[in-house]
């Protein structure tokens, strides 16, 4: 958000119609105006919202983190916050509201199997690119003597039977098992 700049509004106002400071500011007016708009550019880069290549660049390499070829910009905004935010969830609730945040709310289905010691995590195909940063993320946050089982929730007999052998006739046996649907 980049702010205009006018230089002769600072001036007393004698001064404001003297040719040569009128010349003056109008060279560099344009030059502030583009140093305040990069000035606001470095300070988007501060923040986890509204960073871009560059700023996920520079937090991925303070906090050691690998972004896959695949990622969006919003995954890896979202893998920096959730590394900045690194608190523990020692409540099924806390780790609830932190996979909705990892994976969006709805698109996981949480077990856990308090005599067995084990947490199942289905992820639904809906978010099936952040599978892998799941996985680590729950290895990271789970305590060690739990179980993790993670799977992704591929569509079954029973999801597709409300769609008829015409709808699904463009649509190999993988695609259907493993895309997202409408």
């Amino acid at each position: 958000m980049a702010r205009e700049v006018h230089l002769t509004g600072y001036l007393p106002d004698i001064l404001q119609k003297v040719y040569e400071f009128l010349q003056i500011h109008k060279a560099e007016e344009p030059e502030l105006t583009l140093l305040f708009g990069k000035g606001d550019l470095i300070l988007d880069e501060c923040f986890a919202d509204s960073m871009d290549e560059y700023g996920c660049e520079r937090w991925e390499k303070m906090l050691a983190i690998v972004p896959k070829d695949t990622d969006t910009i919003e995954l890896r905004r979202l893998r920096i916050k959730s590394a900045l935010n690194g608190d523990t969830p020692y409540t099924m609730r806390s780790l609830e509201n932190k996979l909705n945040a990892l994976c969006g709310e709805g698109n996981f289905i949480l077990k856990y199997a308090n005599d067995e010691y084990t947490l199942t995590v289905g992820l639904a195909l809906a978010a099936k690119n952040q599978f892998d940063y799941l996985k680590e993320a729950l290895e990271e946050i789970v305590p060690a003597n739990i179980v993790i089982n993670a799977y992704l929730m591929y569509n079954t007999h029973g999801f597709l039977r409300r769609f008829t052998h015409e709808e699904m006739g463009g649509y190999t046996h993988r695609q259907l098992m493993e895309e997202v649907l409408e």
